[in-house]
């Protein structure tokens, strides 16, 4: 074979060798790098695969979310102890003291709720029913700091007397200062009723309070005060009582 056909065997050799490292290594002509915008649209190719990864992952993600979300119902149950006297307004001598027993009950759906209370005195001889409806404008749950607005229906069962219904509206008011130390309040007004025994009645009360939260146990005492205004006729001045005393007590919460 002549020397010229040796050369251009060579040359054809040497090209294809040398091919790949120069494709890889260098930019054609028009200085755009092929090969990284390949990688780089390889990156972000998207694939049935990757669909069917994603969606066993949210999957995963729902499931997890279902497991651990708080509750959209909630329900706490207490007791208390009351101990507190009455007196006519201004009248220290008609001071009395008495002691009864409390409960209540409340359940929410997100931020409506139902509640029930009930009181019972045999030292005064009365007993106190409660229905409200709740409204909760501040707060997402009943151990946070919140803000609620209750109406309900309060019937009060008084021995040798005719039982005294009243509507009220009532405010109430949980902050906490700390993850597990806080202050509570309420201020309630009942509409004037008329009763057969006590004529006109005009009834407002209020509480603040101090409580620990234990997870989901607490333990609360509370400074309560009840104003109750009576008229039997127009001439006749009312007559004022007052209730105020400490309550104390635990509540649980579901």
């Amino acid at each position: 074979m002549k020397s010229g056909a040796w050369k251009s065997l060579f040359l054809i050799a040497s090209l294809i060798v040398s091919a790949p490292t120069y494709a890889q290594n260098k930019k054609w002509g028009s200085g755009i790098d092929f090969t990284q915008r390949a990688a780089n649209r390889e990156k972000s190719r998207w694939s049935l695969t990757d669909w069917l990864a994603m969606k066993d992952r949210n999957r995963m993600m729902d499931m997890w979310l279902s497991v651990n979300a708080p509750s959209p119902f909630e329900v706490s149950l207490g007791g208390a102890y009351q101990s507190y006297k009455t007196q006519n307004a201004g009248d220290e001598s008609s001071s009395q003291s008495f002691s009864s027993y409390a409960a209540d009950f409340a359940a929410y759906a997100q931020f409506i709720g139902v509640g029930a209370e009930y009181q019972s005195s045999a030292d005064e001889g009365l007993n106190d029913i409660a229905g409200m409806l709740n409204i909760r404008l501040l707060g997402n749950s009943i151990q946070n700091t919140s803000v609620t607005l209750h109406i309900g229906q309060r019937t009060r069962q008084i021995e040798g007397q005719e039982n005294l219904v009243q509507n009220f509206g009532q405010a109430s008011v949980q902050v906490y200062l700390t993850k597990y130390f806080g202050l509570d309040g309420r201020i309630r007004y009942y509409q004037p009723q008329s009763e057969t025994a006590l004529g006109e009645v005009k009834t407002n009360a209020a509480e603040l309070g101090l409580f620990i939260d234990f997870k989901a146990l607490r333990i609360f005492g509370t400074l309560y005060q009840e104003d109750q205004s009576s008229k039997t006729s127009e001439p006749a001045e009312p007559v004022k009582l007052e209730r105020s005393g400490i309550k104390s007590g635990l509540k649980i919460f579901f």
